[in-house]
């Protein structure tokens, strides 16, 4: 029995408390009586008091639960149970381990019961259980703690294996990749702006640089445009084709001879796009997990984060601040960069406005708390409706938790719905793809 073997461990020597001490909580024992015990070791431990045969049970005496435990019988046997603590840490895990299939258990029964019942209405038990399997996701991520030491080695061979590149995932823009050396692992980057700014063709954009240029492993989940959308602005970006003579099918001979060009790269890369209108944080969490374990994953897009189903009855701003909390989760957990898109409140489109702020986004300030960088894609003809400014745009990097903020130019082409690198206009309208230069 893993727990006797560990409270015995712990009795045999106290010192190996250090390891296990944040990995258990009273609740992950079974027996209720070893959750009483554990319970009381903590305490002796968080006083520095030595922790003993003699110490412990005067301990549970003195709080009247000793008889409860089984007496001073039951302590012995405890730690007669194993001759060393060597093993102390492996049973904390396993006890862990069982701990968490015991809360699936419950999760599960609750949801059956739940369904059993005819008055229930079935969106409300799939939010229920939703969020009953985040807390248990939330935990788990909460629960990896582990010494600097390893850490570092980790870094370091993960700095060996770039050999001096890159050590995130490139965007494709130099400029914002010279920022960041690429879009790190677990960061969520939340990509906001007003409408009409071109945050879809900014991000889908990225995606496609990502996936076609590096060859990274990219899935797009877009809950506003479907598939072929999104497939016909890729195409006219690489092809420079105009959108709208694709969309009308008023395009030129040599336009026919761009796109399979265009579109064999995209066929090619590992870039896979999503568009069910109706997803929910789990369902994603769910995808992203299945997709990385068959093929690994380098970058998950989100468009956008308010649309995601959420709770009927919530509060709009809990409900926001629980799929951007699921959003930091999933990043950790698969220890990938994911890029959200996110609205901006009313209060960006007001007069004498001359750039949106942190506190504009949209319906939660959890957004902002959870997001390791933060961008607002910026159009200036938007407003000053000068045509010298058509092609204009900027990426404001408004937040950046590990590194420095910056306005970064672009160049938008309207016709081609898409972001270039910054270049100037008599440059004869050769745009690149995005940069691999840095």
């Amino acid at each position: 029995d893993a727990e006797v073997f560990l409270l015995g461990g712990v009795l045999q020597d106290s010192n190996v408390l250090v390891e296990i001490v944040p990995i258990l909580e009273a609740e992950s024992f079974y027996q209720e009586r070893h959750q009483i015990i554990w319970n009381t070791i903590l305490e002796l431990y968080k006083i520095n008091t030595p922790i003993d045969i003699v110490t412990l049970c005067s301990a549970l005496d003195g709080v009247g639960k000793l008889q409860a435990v089984g007496g001073k019988d039951y302590i012995f046997q405890l730690m007669e149970s194993v001759a060393s603590a060597a093993n102390a840490k492996w049973h904390a895990e396993l006890i862990q381990k069982k701990a968490a299939l015991r809360s699936l258990i419950t999760s599960a029964n609750k949801t059956i019961r739940s369904a059993l019942d005819s008055s229930a209405e079935p969106e409300e038990i799939i939010q229920e259980a939703e969020r009953d399997i985040m807390d248990l996701a939330e935990k788990r991520v909460r629960d990896s703690m582990r010494p600097a030491g390893a850490v570092v080695n980790d870094v370091l061979k993960s700095l060996e294996n770039r050999k001096g590149g890159m050590t995130g995932c490139p965007t494709g823009f130099a400029d914002l990749d010279r920022l960041t050396n690429g879009l790190q692992p677990s960061d969520l980057i939340i990509l906001a702006g007003r409408p009409g700014m071109g945050k879809t063709a900014f991000a889908l954009t990225l995606a496609a640089n990502a996936a076609i240029n590096f060859g990274k492993k990219v899935a797009f989940f877009s809950l506003e445009m479907g598939g072929e959308q999104l497939v016909q602005r890729i195409l006219c970006s690489r092809a420079q084709i105009d959108m709208g003579k694709l969309r009308s099918g008023n395009l030129r001979a040599e336009d026919f001879h761009k796109i399979p060009q265009a579109a064999q790269p995209i066929i090619n890369s590992s870039l896979y796009i999503d568009d069910n209108a109706d997803l929910g944080i789990m369902e994603l969490l769910s995808k992203t997990r299945s997709l990385k374990s068959k093929i690994g994953l380098d970058l998950v897009v989100v468009d956008y984060l308010q649309l995601m189903k959420t709770g009927k009855e919530e509060n709009r701003a809990v409900a926001i601040g629980a799929i951007s909390r699921g959003l930091k989760i999933l990043a950790k957990d698969l220890k990938i960069p994911v890029i959200a898109l996110a609205q901006l409140s009313r209060k960006a489109e007001e007069k004498g406005r001359e750039r949106p702020q942190l506190s504009d986004l949209r319906e939660s300030g959890s957004i902002e708390q959870d997001a390791d960088m933060v961008w607002f894609v910026e159009r200036s003809f938007y407003r000053s409706h000068n045509e010298e400014e058509k092609t204009k745009a900027q990426l404001l990097v408004a937040k950046h938790r590990n590194g420095s903020t910056a306005d970064i130019d672009l160049t938008w082409i309207a016709e081609y719905t898409t972001f270039y690198d910054y270049v100037e206009e008599d440059n004869g309208g050769n745009f690149g793809f995005g940069s691999d230069d840095l």
